[in-house]
């Protein structure tokens, strides 16, 4: 089994989709209308959208594959990329995506590492990301992987206004 990640580019823009909308479906559908959700993805994950992001020069996409088969993603943000303000000294964490065969196979940790080194590359001595307040199994993961509750927001989907803990780690020198 080999492991490959690749930065992604403007050509991946439809492949970045199609991997989005699955993978953000199998982890939330259960649990939203499928008005909610439907109203999410047409905003977050359409092309004009997608393409501002990867296009941008303050976020990063990486995909990961399994061997040949493409099974998640990597996207990370800094300064004015950041989907909340913070300080400068932070790298954001805005999506870990995994296909569902994939999860609890140690891919989301394989990602993590590489936000880390792109924080160190780039001088940030500080991660953070939302993660939802009933998605028990990612806030455990992230509990392991030593970052630590800083604060809440609001997440809108739809209709529906839930709440994302802000979780934060430092990095070591």
């Amino acid at each position: 089994m080999t492991t490959t990640i690749r930065r992604c580019t403007e050509d991946d823009l439809k492949t970045l989709q199609r991997l989005s909308v699955e993978t953000y479906t199998d982890t939330f559908k259960p649990y939203n209308t499928e008005e909610n959700m439907k109203a999410y993805i047409e905003g977050a994950y359409n092309l004009n959208t997608l393409r501002q992001e990867l296009t941008d020069k303050n976020s990063e996409f990486y995909f990961l594959y399994i061997d040949d088969e493409l099974v998640g993603y990597l996207k990370v943000n800094i300064l004015d990329a950041q989907s909340e303000p913070m300080d400068d000294d932070f790298l954001e964490v805005q999506r870990i995506y995994i296909r569902v065969s994939y999860k609890r196979k140690g891919l989301g940790e394989v990602l993590m590492k590489l936000a880390i080194e792109r924080a160190q590359s780039l001088k940030k001595p500080r991660l953070w990301l939302g993660v939802w307040e009933k998605n028990f199994a990612a806030q455990k993961f992230y509990q392991a992987m030593g970052f630590e509750h800083y604060s809440s927001h609001k997440f809108v989907m739809g209709t529906s206004t839930q709440t994302d803990y802000i979780l934060k780690k430092e990095l070591e020198n």
